[in-house]
């Protein structure tokens, strides 16, 4: 009977150990296909020697005829059970972003864009805003003494493939300087339905025109902006928005583009996509506007509040450390735009997967900044909230020397990696578990290095030969 029973452990105990090895082996075979595909052949060579040694040595462990093997091979299925179920398991601290009494509305002036969009010297708004901030005009004038975005003596300059940035900037800002309509009901008044109808119609159909996520929430005024600065409108007047309502929509930058940054390609995925999410928000918009309701859409260059905020309210995504919305299946990669409303509409709610957790120690965004402008430090009270807080000036000195809007923040975050069903099932563990989001960066930083070189061939048609 003992012999029986120690044979039917044994076999048991092989089985699974057999089982196990197998699931290793196609979670190892299905990483280096992935990072085949992402051409990342840093993580290709590290996974092949990393798992190749692992299966390996699990497989002589399987096959030799040793006293002990049933009791190794036992121990390692219980330790690597555990260790599952440890990175799985809803533990560890999962903080949300905290508010101290009301939040401060933000002054569009104070905003890096408006002193180098809006301001020119000899204006009245110039000699205005630098006599009540005269700490600021030196070094803002010496800003202004580098190449515009894009233009010629900068970093990235190349005389075929910079205007493709430029020229969508242009036409965006053609095409959205006055976007303030009126409601104009088709039938002569407002359209009434239930507010789960208005907001099924309005998702459908930004979707429709190329959303990759829409969120609705009730506006926070504190995330309206005080005064007109870069926007269109009399520099300095208070802005005026007794909307109720926001929807929210953020599209994809391709990974591969982004895979660029600092280069002049980055900039350009940003110009086109900032280009797809103003015409997604002013269609939409018009839309609420011909069903008889106020609605105006908040788009690149031409804002009234604070997308990342209210997109955060909206449940797209959390504030990372960066100062950019950090959504759970795209990361950072994601460009916004707001419609504003009194339409009414069903309020989505926040979410939490573990970004405040994981910005707290992860710090790959501020290792890797170019300009040192992201803080790496502790979160600070700012307006209301607490929160990380980058330095606008010297990032944006660096845009103007690279000659782009750099990006580098945006990709080395873990959580902007292709969404890919091995990527998703790491985001899932990291969004639910603590252990999980450090074991994540320490294969991070392991398999793409803590700071990872831009290496990708871009398409021909923005090739710089």
């Amino acid at each position: 009977m003992s012999d029986r029973c120690g044979v039917s452990m044994l076999t048991y105990v092989t089985i699974l150990g057999w089982v196990s090895w197998a699931a290793v082996a196609l979670v190892a075979g299905a990483f280096v296909a992935t990072s085949i595909a992402e051409k990342r052949w840093r993580a290709v060579g590290i996974a092949i020697v990393l798992f190749a040694s692992l299966l390996g040595l699990s497989m002589v462990l399987l096959l030799a005829d040793y006293p002990a093997r049933p009791w190794v091979v036992s121990a390692g299925l219980i330790t690597g059970g555990l260790v599952a179920v440890l990175l799985i398991l809803p533990l560890g601290p999962n903080p949300r972003l905290e508010t101290h009494g009301e939040q401060e509305q933000i002054d569009e002036r104070e905003a890096i864009f408006h002193r180098f969009c809006r301001l020119e010297p000899g204006t009245p708004e110039y000699e205005q805003y630098y006599s009540d901030h005269p700490e600021k005009l030196e070094s803002d004038n010496k800003i202004r003494r580098l190449p515009l975005l894009g233009y010629p003596g900068s970093v990235t300059y190349h005389r075929l493939t910079s205007p493709f940035q430029m020229a969508t900037f242009d036409v965006l800002e053609q095409i959205t300087r006055n976007i303030d309509w009126e409601p104009q009901p088709v039938d002569g008044g407002a359209v009434e339905a239930t507010p789960e109808e208005f907001t099924r119609r309005i998702k459908g159909f930004a979707r429709y025109l190329g959303a990759d996520m829409a969120g609705t929430t009730r506006l926070n005024h504190a995330y309206v902006y005080s005064h007109v600065g870069r926007s269109p409108g009399k520099w300095g007047e208070p802005v005026t928005l007794d909307h109720t309502h926001a929807v929210v929509f953020g599209v994809e930058m391709n990974s591969q583009m982004v895979r660029h940054a600092p280069d002049g390609a980055t900039t350009t995925e940003t110009a086109v996509k900032y280009l797809e999410a103003a015409k997604i928000a002013m269609l939409v918009a018009r839309y609420i506007n011909l069903l008889g309701y106020k609605a105006r859409a908040h788009v690149d260059g031409n804002y009234r509040v604070l997308c990342v905020p209210i997109a955060a309210d909206a449940g797209l995504g959390e504030l990372g450390r960066l100062g950019l919305l950090v959504t759970p299946r795209f990361g950072p990669r994601l460009r916004l735009s707001v419609v504003t409303t009194d339409l009414p509409l069903i309020q989505d709610k926040p979410i939490h997967f573990g970004v405040q957790h994981f910005c707290s120690f992860c710090k790959k965004c501020a290792d890797c900044c170019p300009s040192g402008a992201i803080d790496s430090g502790d979160k600070s009270l700012r307006k209301g909230a607490e929160k990380w807080q980058s330095n606008q000036e010297s990032c944006y000195r660096f845009w103007r020397l690279q000659g782009s809007d750099c990006a580098v923040c945006i990709r080395v975050c873990p959580y902007s990696h292709p969404s890919t069903p091995l990527h998703n099932l790491v985001r899932w563990a990291v969004g639910r578990n603590g252990l999980a989001r450090r074991v994540a960066l320490w294969a991070d930083d392991l398999f793409y290095g803590r700071r990872p070189r831009a290496c990708f061939d871009l398409p021909d048609w923005h090739a710089e030969n």
